[in-house]
Order: structure tokens, then sequence, then C-alpha cells
């Protein structure tokens, strides 16, 4: 095994689980948080055979595209946020005229979160990086108010609480704000993204 990879401390079968969970954690403490328009999944190539890359993306929706809220509002209240929470940002990205472009961090246990403004459209993404290919992929009901038909889940099985022992590690955020419904861009990796965390 490479030592160049991490060794993650969970495997394919709750990397959906864990993203989705990193991206509640981020729009927790967002003010006046607008929901999700849509939910994708992408899958990512590891160099290392018997280990797969995946990644979640959210879309907010069409009528936030340029808001001050969103393109400007949260960057800040996340550079706060995500420290507060043990989150470690690692890059921050500003277009020529020094407004945010994208701001990244890495939770403790491996998952890469990344809010990224796309010329005024806000994507919310969460990566792992190389994840053991043991288990079955699932992931719980999209965050943020997504409907049935913008989830696109293709990579994960969609699985809802009752169809677990465990609820909590299904819908950490039931109870909470995060707890809205999600999008899936095309096949690339991420600003500064290395294929490593």
């Amino acid at each position: 095994m490479s030592s160049d990879l991490p060794e993650l401390e969970f495997n394919l079968d709750e990397a959906f689980l864990r993203m989705d969970e990193a991206i509640g954690e981020t729009i927790a403490r967002l003010p006046d948080f607008p929901g999700f328009y849509e939910r994708r999944t992408l899958q990512l190539k590891c160099a290392e055979e018997g280990r797969e890359s995946y990644e979640i993306s959210y879309t907010l929706p069409e009528a936030t595209i340029g808001s001050e809220l969103v393109t400007m509002d949260y960057f800040e209240v996340l550079k706060e946020h995500w420290p507060a929470i043990g989150y470690e940002i690692h890059a921050e990205r500003k277009y020529p005229d020094g407004n945010p472009k994208a701001l990244e961090a890495t939770r403790s246990d491996g998952v890469n979160v990344w809010y990224s403004n796309m010329l005024g459209q806000i994507v919310i993404h969460a990566q792992v990086a190389c994840v053991r290919a043991e288990g079955s992929p699932v992931c719980g009901p999209p965050l943020g108010g997504v409907l049935p038909e913008n989830d696109n889940h293709k990579h994960c099985q969609l699985v809802t609480p009752e169809e677990t022992e465990s609820a909590d590690a299904i819908a950490p955020f039931k109870d909470g704000q995060a707890m809205l419904r999600p999008f899936e861009q095309p096949g690339r990796e991420p600003e500064g993204f290395d294929g490593q965390l």
C-alpha cells in the first residue's frame, strides 16, 4: 500500500454518509440558509488499486445566484465556523477582482469540503480521497430540501433511516436546520486538490 495515501478510519460503506455529514455541519450555522436545489455524486480515479475516490456536490437554488449573502457573507461565516468545529482551512482562492472564489477545509477524519463561488452560483462539495473499496456505498436522504427528481445519487444506494439500524448514522441532522435536500460536476478534480488528503 502506498504510504502517500491516507489510511482513513472508514471505507466505502461510510464514505457518502460522512460526506453528507460534513456538508450538514458546514451549513448548520449559515444564516438565512436557502436550502439546496440539487445533489450529485461523482466517482474520481485513484492510482492505487483497490481504492476509490468519491465526491458529493450540492448546488444552491438559481434564485441565489450573485446574491451577496451567498457569494460574500457565507465565506466570512465559514472562516470562523469551520475552525470552531475542528476543520482545518487549507485553501482560499479569490477572483482577480478580489471577490471570494473558493474556501476549502478538511475534517479530522479526512473528508475534504469546499465552498465554491462559480461565477455567482454556489456549489458546496465534499470529497473522500481514495478510500478502501470495501463495503456497499450507501447515502442517506439529501440535505437542503432537494426533491427526488433533483437527487442524482447514481454512485450510492439511497437508504432512509427506517432501513438502517442506526438512524443517526444516516441522518444526523434530522432535527436541525441541515436536514434540507442537492448536483453532479463533470469529471474533474477540485482546484488545488492533488488526489490526496
